[in-house]
């Protein structure tokens, strides 16, 4: 048995041992407050597995396999003790959960120029104010992306009322809201998305890897079923029989390294931002909304941080870089191309007039809301630059634009506007079976899912109204009725 090392290091009162030994988690524990943290295992020097070599940039205080980190993740008994155990795997004990915390934040600086390996996009800041993409504002010079608001105490607000009980309502409740009666149909056409955007991220390899197949339909779960992020790393939750360790094992085994714990800790940071901002749709008692709060501002890189995380875009990227043998990635680079992701998402869903149907839209706000669509819409056509002028793989580059592509031509966002599903296509279908199997879920999962529709919904619904067609604005949001809330897609 090893001993405990009494020298352990704090920063400002939070969650943060570094221990010299490794004494087992169940008997070793710390308490901080109302928190208890178990001790992470002793760092470990090297690259974990063989085989290519990471795209990411090695900044994370955790140091062995993915499959490690996800046993740890998994002795939580909490969902706070979950974030704090995840937060400290990616930046250590002497983080200060400020706005310059990477695992929520994230402090940028521009990129230097460098010799250009794509070509500058056409729809451009010289050629955006000719369209009428997001409030037809065009481009504004100078935009900001800097945090005003600091996550932390958000998240943290909302995960105490989860730990207090109050997330057993929402659990395995239906956000897709697109007329499904199981969550094997929710699960079979999120999977179905997810090989359509592998193919417009990927083309033809698409589904040369499996285990990023699996892991992005993991990512794409959580936004249309709601999943306890316990779930996730305990394996509660899984899809045609794979849980999230099973996929994360496949990783290690081939050599992933360290980007598998980057693409494991962003799933979860993911399953955390997607859960919370359910929970906290419609807050009562005079309460302030989470997403309210970070755009009461005329800046969107709150927002738009915020709208990353909550898609997993960054762990999604990592899958992309490694199918497309980017090589070596900057943090920048797969954060840039993750958040202009994300907003070209956006950008299309308004011209087809699927925008104004999000309940959580980066731009909303009933004052402020033309700023901050401009804003929304510059720091796409910045970061989009930026990734080319200094030197970005072009398959980032793509990455970074192509909601552009995917949104028109998916049927997940024209499911979206219809309000129900487009049937699968027969090659489709034969796809789905032969890369994930043919049964979507378990049958505890679909209990679960059962019993929520079977439940009287509790709270209000959004009803959701504005302008409809090109230059969609911020949807207005009347709260009215006892059902549950829209999904987005």
């Amino acid at each position: 048995m090893g001993m405990l090392d009494q020298r352990m290091r704090f920063s400002a009162g939070r969650v943060g041992a570094l221990w010299e030994g490794v004494p087992p988690a169940s008997e070793f524990a710390t308490v901080v407050g109302t928190r208890t943290v178990r001790p992470l295992p002793a760092p470990v020097v090297g690259p974990v597995g063989s085989g290519r070599a990471p795209v990411c940039v090695d900044l994370l205080h955790y140091r062995q396999s993915a499959t490690e980190a996800l046993r740890g993740l998994a002795r939580s008994r909490t969902t706070a003790e979950l974030l704090d155990s995840a937060h400290l795997m990616w930046c250590g004990p002497a983080c200060r959960e400020t706005v310059a915390c990477t695992f929520l934040h994230y402090p940028r600086t521009t990129p230097a120029p460098s010799v250009p390996r794509s070509a500058r996009s056409r729809y451009n800041k010289d050629t955006a104010d000719l369209f009428l993409l997001m409030g037809g504002g065009g481009y504004e010079a100078g935009t900001s992306k800097s945090h005003e608001a600091n996550l932390w105490p958000l998240l943290r607000a909302v995960v105490a009322r989860v730990d207090a009980g109050e997330g057993t309502r929402i659990d395995y409740s239906d956000w897709a809201k697109k007329g499904d009666t199981t969550a094997a149909e929710v699960v079979a056409y999120a999977c179905r998305d997810t090989l359509q955007w592998m193919a417009t991220w990927c083309g033809e390899r698409y589904a040369s890897q499996p285990a990023v197949l699996h892991y992005v339909a993991l990512s794409t779960i959580c936004d249309d079923i709601c999943i306890p992020p316990l779930d996730l790393v305990r394996g509660d939750f899984r899809m045609y029989g794979r849980s999230a360790a099973d996929v994360v094992t496949a990783m290690d085994e081939q050599g992933w390294g360290h980007d598998a714990v980057h693409a494991l800790l962003a799933l979860v940071r993911e399953y955390f931002f997607q859960y919370v901002e359910k929970l906290d749709h419609a807050p009562t008692n005079g309460q302030v909304g989470l997403h309210a709060q970070l755009n009461d501002s005329p800046s969107a890189w709150d927002a738009s941080v915020y709208r990353m995380n909550s898609a997993n875009n960054y762990g999604c990227s990592i899958g992309l870089a490694r199918i497309c043998d980017t090589g070596p990635a900057s943090f920048s680079w797969l954060m840039d191309s993750s958040i202009a992701d994300a907003i070209s998402m956006d950008l299309a869903k308004s011209a087809l007039d699927v925008y104004r149907l999000d309940i959580h839209q980066p731009t909303a706000n009933q004052q402020l809301a033309a700023r901050r669509q401009r804003a929304y819409h510059s720091i796409y056509l910045d970061l989009i630059d930026d990734l080319v002028a200094s030197g970005a793989h072009d398959s980032l580059v793509h990455y970074g634009r192509a909601g552009l592509l995917y949104v028109p031509i998916m049927e997940r966002y024209h499911e979206r506007r219809l309000g129900s599903r487009v049937p699968v296509q027969p090659a489709v279908s034969a796809q789905l079976s032969s890369l994930f199997g043919d049964e979507p879920v378990d049958p505890s999962t679909e209990q679960r899912y059962q019993a929520q529709r079977a439940t009287p919904a509790a709270g209000t619904q959004p009803v959701l109204g504005g302008p409809t067609g090109l230059g969609t604005s911020a949807a207005r949001i009347i709260l009215r009725g006892n059902t549950p809330p829209r999904g987005t897609a």
